[in-house]
């Protein structure tokens, strides 16, 4: 886990601003692509070296092999920062047909090495390690064979010139990413310090279920930002908003049957003993919908360069989620946990709200799916 995290971490924004960067100014994409690379290279070798000399304290209670297994691990994550910004500058071309299939290209590859590894000879920790760890190396050289010929990016006095909006975006972006992933994982850390094993089996499973509404505005997101980055603010409003009245829909549609026969599907898949996750489930699925509304609504501020803005968003659920759950687990248990994360996620979603007057100067997009949304669908097909 090590590699890929602290890699992520230290992004530096950069990725999502390669993205804007280029979407806004495409006759310089040679140069950004370039300078992107170089910096993500750079700082995914910090990352190796914090990692290097962070684990032998943070895993001091694991053997002397495991930990240096761990240490030598930490040569990923270069390979694993350039991955990421590699994937956003398909992106960034609106290349989703190759986008999407790099995506699925990797997990399906640790897939087929973890079956092949277990029918040839077991698995172990070490392989399945090793597994997730060199499975992104294919892709990553795929992307970048993919990205040296769309972009054909080379170092010159172009790329330095294009370092100073790339860091002012990036810096400012990587906020929301930094909080973004530690509000994704402060609810687990707090559920299994606050409760027994049990019930965080139940939280998990509940919330991976719930998790599965995820994907629809995550791709929404995906062709989103690209498209929106550098237009007028009424072209903005107007992607931004049939982008989140489609997703709304589609998520009452995936989110309606999981609602009612989602305790059932738990028992099927982990049995019974599962039985009281239905009613978190319940929960987690009204947060997983407000929360997919969120993030759509928010790449209206990345798409006219006010990242900052998403970063105060993030940071508004993250602060309010952790008070909340020290005070509502104690009480109600994973009632309590689901309903904090519920709660934190509605201040995110208001603060999205009235930052689009105060900010964007135009008013909140309408909610509910129009005719003419569907025609539009309809024509891009």
């Amino acid at each position: 886990m090590w590699p890929q995290f602290l890699a992520y971490s230290v992004t530096l924004g950069i990725p999502i601003a390669s993205v804007y960067q280029i979407r806004k100014h495409p006759e310089q994409a040679s140069s950004v692509a370039a300078a992107a690379l170089l910096v993500s290279a750079l700082m995914g070798s910090v990352a190796s070296i914090i990692g290097f000399l962070v684990i032998p304290h943070s895993l001091h209670s694991y053997s002397p092999g495991l930990i240096r297994f761990a240490q030598w691990a930490m040569l990923i994550s270069p390979l694993s920062l350039l991955g990421v910004t590699l994937a956003t500058m398909v992106q960034s071309a609106g290349a989703f047909r190759w986008y999407n299939f790099f995506r699925v290209a990797q997990p399906l590859s640790i897939v087929c090495v973890l079956c092949i590894g277990w029918i040839a000879h077991g698995v172990t920790v070490s392989s399945a390690a090793l597994t997730y760890l060199l499975a992104g190396i294919p892709i990553t050289v795929w992307n970048g064979v993919w990205v040296y010929r769309h972009f054909r990016p080379r170092l010159s006095s172009g790329s330095m010139e294009v370092m100073r909006p790339l860091f002012s975006y990036g810096l400012r972006a990587w906020g929301a990413d930094l909080l973004g992933t530690v509000a994704n994982q402060v609810d687990r850390l707090l559920v299994v310090s606050m409760l027994p094993a049990h019930a965080m089996g139940m939280y998990v499973v509940s919330q991976s279920v719930a998790g599965l509404l995820n994907v629809l505005p995550s791709a929404v997101n995906t062709i989103l930002l690209p498209s929106a980055a550098g237009r007028p603010l009424t072209e903005v409003a107007e992607l931004t908003g049939r982008a989140v009245r489609a997703t709304l829909a589609g998520l009452l549609l995936i989110a309606t049957p999981l609602f009612f026969f989602g305790g059932a599907l738990l028992a099927v898949v982990y049995g019974n003993k599962y039985d009281g996750a239905a009613g978190i489930l319940r929960i987690l699925l009204g947060e997983a919908i407000l929360d997919g509304v969120t993030s759509v609504l928010a790449q209206a501020f990345m798409a006219r360069g006010l990242p900052g803005t998403v970063t105060l968003l993030e940071g508004c659920g993250l602060f309010t989620a952790v008070p909340l759950m020290y005070w509502l687990i104690p009480r109600y248990g994973l009632q309590g946990a689901a309903y904090a994360l519920l709660l934190a996620t509605a201040c995110r979603f208001s603060f999205v709200i009235g930052s689009y007057p105060l900010r964007l100067g135009m008013k909140i997009p309408s909610m509910m799916l129009r005719a003419s949304d569907v025609s539009a669908f309809r024509r891009a097909r």
